[in-house]
C-alpha cells in the first residue's frame, strides 16, 4: 500500500471516530455557560437572572405598520391566536384576560390572598360592593350575571389588579402601545426556560407563523425580543459560526498548504494530526462534561491552525532528507513547545467557568494528540517535500526592540488604570450585540426598564422567609411615601405565610352568617342570588393551606417560582421594586430596619463577580506561566537561553494586551485566555528559532516553517475574529494579533547563525 492510501485509510478511521464522538455529544447553549461559578448568594442571584430569572421566559413583541386602529385590532387578534399555542403560558397585551385554569384557581384561593378581611366584611364595605355589582349588571346584563353570583364582593378583579405586572406601557382602548403610538406591544410568557433551545426555537417560529397567517399580504411587521429570543439567536449563531468558520478555515488552510507543499499526499498527511486532535478533543470533552456548549465546537475548529504547526515543522525540516530523521531532529523543540502550550490549556481547563473549562479540555487533548500523531507520520512512508528550503531573507538582530516595546506597553497599561479592564458580565455570554440592542429597544418601548435592583430575603425555613417578606411589605408604603419607589411585587401576594393564612381564614364567617351579611347589605338581590359564592366559601373552609405548588399548571406558577426559590440551604424571596427612583436611599433605609432584607444591585454584583473571577484566573495563569518558565529552564539547562526564548512571546503578550485594552473596550477573561494561547504559540516560534537555526540550511528550514505556521495559525484565528459573537471575536482577534507580534519578535531576537 502506498503512502497516499495509508494516509487516506487513517483519515477514514479518524473521521469515523469523529462521527461517533459527535453522536455522543449533548450540545448545550446556555447563556450562563461562560460565566464564572458564583461565590456567594448574591452572585448566584446574578447568574440566575441571566440564565432563567423572572424575565427569562418573557418574549417581548412589537407590531408595526398600518393605522393605530389597525394595530390595536391586530394586537387583540394576535393575542388570541398566540394563547392557543401549547408552549405559551400567557399572553399580555394590556387587556385583562385570565385563562380558565388560572381564574378557577384564583376563585378557590381568593379568600386567603386578600388582606384586611375584616374591613371587607364590614357593613359599609359590603353595601358599597353590592352597589357596584348593581351597576355592573346595569352595564353588562346577563353577560356578567354568573360572575356576580359567584363573586359579589368583586374579589377577583381586585386580585387581578394586585397581581397585574406593573409597567409603564401606554394604553389605548386597553391595548399596550409604545410611547410614540407607532407599535402595539405584547408580552408572551413561554412555558420553557431560555436554555431549552429546541422548544424556544419552536415557539418563536410558531409566533412568527401565526403572525404571518394573520397579516398575510399586509404591511405589518413583527419584532421579537427577550431572553428566549436571544437564547435562540445565540444558539443559531453558534451553530452557524461553527459550520461557517470551520469551512472557511479549512479552505484557507487547504489553499496555504497546497501552495506551500504542492503535494496532495502531504496536504492529506498534514490534515491527519489536526483531524486526530479534533476527535481526541471531542472525546475527552464528551467524557469530562455532561454537556458540551456549542461554542466549544466553534472554538475547537481553531485548533486546525494550531495543530497544523506540528506537521508544518516536520515537513519543513524534512526537505532533502528522510522524514524519520526530521522527526528526530524536531522532536525535542516540538515536544517542549507542545508541553508548554499544554500547561496553558490545562490552566484554562481548571477555570470555574464551564464553557472555558470545556475549551481548555478540548484544546489540551487536541494539541497533545496532534503533536504525537505528527511524530508518528514518518511510519506511513510519506516522502518529504522535494523542494529545498530556499533563501530566507535575514532580519537584523534587534533583541532590544521587543524589550523596549514591552516596556512601553506596560507603561500604557498602567496609565490606562482601571479602564484597562472590562467588568461587563454580558461580554462573557455568547450573545450577539445587535440582539441585545434590539432587546433594549423593545424594553424601552414597553417602558419596563431593566430588572437591576431586587430586595432579597433569605432564611433557612420557608415560613420564616415568608413572614420576613410580609413584615417588610408592611413597611414599604413608607418608602413609597418618601418617593423612593412606586410599588413592588412580592411572592407573598401568591403565597402568604401560614400565620397570615390562618388569620384570614378565621376572619371569614360560615355559610349562614355570610348569607345573612349579604342579605342585610342590599335587599335588591334575591336570597339565593349568591349561592355559588357561598358554595365557594364552604369549599374554602374545607380546603387545606396554600402551598408553594398550589399554583402549578396556572399562568401564575412561573411568577411564584421566579420570586421564591430554594437552594440546598436557604429559601430566597425576591421583592421587585417598581418605579425605583432612589436605589441608594432605599438601600440605606433597608439597612436601618430590623430585617434580613437587602437591596441587591445586580450590575454592581456582576462587576464585582467579574473582577474576582479575573483576579482568580490571573493567579492561575501566572502559576501556569511560572510552570512554563520552570519547564524551559530544566529542559534547556540554561536560564539565559530560557530568558531569550521567553522574551518574544512575553513582549508580544504585553503589546497585545495594551492594544486590545485600548481598542476593544477593556480586557476580559476571554482576552486573558487569548493572550495565553498566543503566548503558547509564540513560545513555539521562539523555541524553534533559537534551537534549530545554527547553520544556514537548518535556519532556512526553520524560518520558512515558522512563517508558514504564523500564516496558518494567525489566519485561522483572524477568521475566528470575524464572528458576530463577541466572545469569539475577542478571542480570535487577540490571538491573531499575538501570533503576528510573536513571529515578528522571534525574528528580531534570532541570533546570527554560528555556522555560515
Amino acid at each position: 500500500m502506498n503512502a497516499t492510501l495509508k494516509v487516506l485509510a487513517c483519515l477514514a478511521i479518524v473521521v469515523g471516530l469523529g462521527v461517533f464522538a459527535l453522536n455522543q455529544l449533548e450540545l448545550d447553549y446556555r447563556l450562563d455557560a461562560f460565566l464564572p461559578a458564583p461565590a456567594d448568594p448574591e452572585q448566584a442571584l446574578v447568574v440566575d437572572q441571566i440564565s432563567a430569572g423572572p424575565g427569562g421566559r418573557i418574549i417581548l413583541a412589537a407590531v408595526s405598520g398600518g393605522s393605530t386602529e389597525q394595530r390595536i385590532a391586530i394586537s387583540r387578534e394576535l393575542a388570541g391566536h398566540w394563547r392557543e399555542l401549547d408552549d405559551v403560558v400567557r399572553v399580555d397585551n394590556g387587556e385583562l384576560a385570565l385563562d380558565p385554569v388560572t381564574e378557577q384557581r384564583l376563585m378557590q384561593l381568593r379568600f386567603v390572598l386578600l388582606p384586611d378581611v375584616e374591613q371587607q366584611l364590614g357593613e359599609a364595605a359590603l353595601t358599597e360592593a353590592l352597589a357596584d355589582r348593581v351597576s355592573d349588571l346595569a352595564l353588562g346584563g346577563r353577560q356578567v350575571e354568573q360572575l356576580i353570583r359567584r363573586d359579589p364582593l368583586g374579589m377577583l378583579p381586585e386580585l387581578a389588579s394586585r397581581l397585574a405586572t406593573a409597567d409603564g406601557a401606554e394604553q389605548q382602548d386597553g391595548v399596550w402601545l409604545d410611547p410614540d403610538g407607532e407599535r402595539a406591544m405584547l408580552a408572551v410568557i413561554s412555558a420553557w426556560p431560555p436554555f431549552a433551545i429546541a422548544e424556544q426555537a419552536r415557539l418563536v417560529e410558531q409566533l412568527q407563523t401565526r403572525f404571518n397567517e394573520l397579516t398575510d399580504g399586509t404591511d405589518f411587521s413583527l419584532t421579537l425580543g427577550g431572553a428566549p429570543v436571544i437564547a435562540v439567536d445565540s444558539a443559531e449563531r453558534s451553530r452557524s459560526d461553527a459550520i461557517t468558520l470551520s469551512l472557511i478555515g479549512s479552505c484557507f488552510l487547504l489553499l496555504v498548504l497546497s501552495l506551500a507543499w504542492r503535494s496532495p499526499t502531504l496536504v492529506l498527511a498534514g490534515a491527519l494530526p489536526l483531524a486526530a486532535g479534533v476527535v481526541a478533543g471531542l472525546l475527552v470533552t464528551a467524557l469530562a462534561f455532561d454537556q458540551v456548549h456549542g461554542l466549544t465546537l466553534a472554538f475547537g475548529f481553531t485548533l486546525l491552525g494550531v495543530a497544523l504547526d506540528y506537521p508544518i515543522h516536520l515537513f519543513g525540516h524534512g526537505q532533502d532528507r528522510r522524514l524519520s530523521i526530521a522527526a528526530r531532529n524536531i522532536s525535542r523543540p516540538l515536544l517542549l513547545g507542545a508541553a508548554s502550550t499544554l500547561i496553558a490549556y490545562l490552566a484554562i481547563w481548571a477555570s470555574t467557568s464551564p464553557g472555558l473549562a470545556q475549551l481548555g479540555a478540548f484544546s489540551a487533548a487536541g494539541l497533545a494528540t496532534a503533536a504525537l500523531v505528527t511524530l508518528a507520520l514518518p511510519a506511513l512512508g510519506i516522502l518529504p517535500p522535494a523542494r529545498g528550503p530556499g533563501m530566507v531573507r535575514s532580519w537584523p538582530y534587534l533583541p532590544w526592540l521587543p524589550l523596549v516595546l514591552a516596556g512601553a506597553a506596560l507603561i500604557a497599561l498602567v496609565l490606562q488604570g482601571e479602564q484597562r479592564w472590562s467588568a461587563d458580565l454580558t461580554r462573557l455570554s455568547p450573545v450577539d450585540s445587535q440582539a441585545l440592542v434590539d432587546d433594549i429597544e423593545l424594553r424601552q418601548a414597553m417602558q419596563t426598564g431593566d430588572v437591576r435592583h431586587m430586595i432579597v430575603i433569605g432564611k433557612p425555613e420557608l415560613e420564616d422567609t415568608l413572614e420576613a417578606a410580609e413584615a417588610l411589605v408592611e413597611r414599604l408604603p413608607e418608602a413609597v411615601a418618601s418617593g423612593w419607589l412606586s410599588g413592588w411585587q412580592t411572592p407573598t401576594d401568591l403565597l402568604p405565610s401560614a400565620a397570615s393564612q390562618a388569620q384570614r381564614r378565621a376572619a371569614w364567617p360560615n355559610r349562614q352568617d355570610m348569607a345573612d351579611k349579604l342579605d342585610a347589605a342590599d335587599a335588591r338581590f334575591q336570597p339565593e342570588a349568591f349561592e355559588p359564592f357561598l358554595d365557594d366559601l364552604d369549599a374554602f373552609h374545607h380546603h387545606g393551606p396554600l402551598e408553594p405548588d398550589s399554583w402549578q399548571d396556572t399562568a401564575l406558577a412561573l411568577r411564584l417560582d421566579s420570586l421564591l426559590t430554594r437552594d440546598q440551604q436557604h429559601w430566597r424571596a425576591l421583592i421587585l421594586p417598581v418605579g425605583l427612583a432612589d436605589a441608594d436611599a432605599l438601600g440605606a433605609w433597608l439597612a436601618e430596619l430590623d430585617t434580613p432584607a437587602s437591596l441587591v444591585d445586580l450590575r454592581a454584583t456582576s462587576e464585582a463577580m467579574v473582577t474576582a473571577y479575573r483576579r482568580d484566573a490571573g493567579t492561575s495563569l501566572l502559576i501556569a506561566m511560572g510552570l512554563i518558565v520552570l519547564l524551559l529552564v530544566l529542559r534547556l539547562g540554561s536560564p539565559r537561553l530560557a530568558g531569550g526564548i521567553l522574551l518574544p512571546p512575553a513582549a508580544a503578550m504585553l503589546c497585545t494586551a495594551a492594544i486590545m485594552a485600548r481598542v476593544d473596550g477593556g480586557l476580559t477573561i476571554v482576552h486573558l485566555v487569548g493572550l495565553l494561547l498566543a503566548g503558547g504559540i509564540g513560545l513555539d516560534f521562539a523555541i524553534f528559532s533559537r534551537t534549530l537555526a545554527d547553520e544556514r540550511r537548518q535556519r532556512a528550514r526553520t524560518n520558512r516553517a515558522i512563517g508558514l505556521c504564523c500564516l496558518s495559525s494567525g489566519g485561522v484565528f483572524l477568521i475566528l475574529g470575524q464572528s458576530d459573537i463577541g466572545l469569539l471575536r475577542m478571542l480570535g482577534l487577540t490571538v491573531a494579533l499575538g501570533i503576528l507580534l510573536s513571529w515578528l519578535f522571534a525574528k528580531t531576537c534570532q541570533p546570527p547563525p554560528r555556522n555560515l
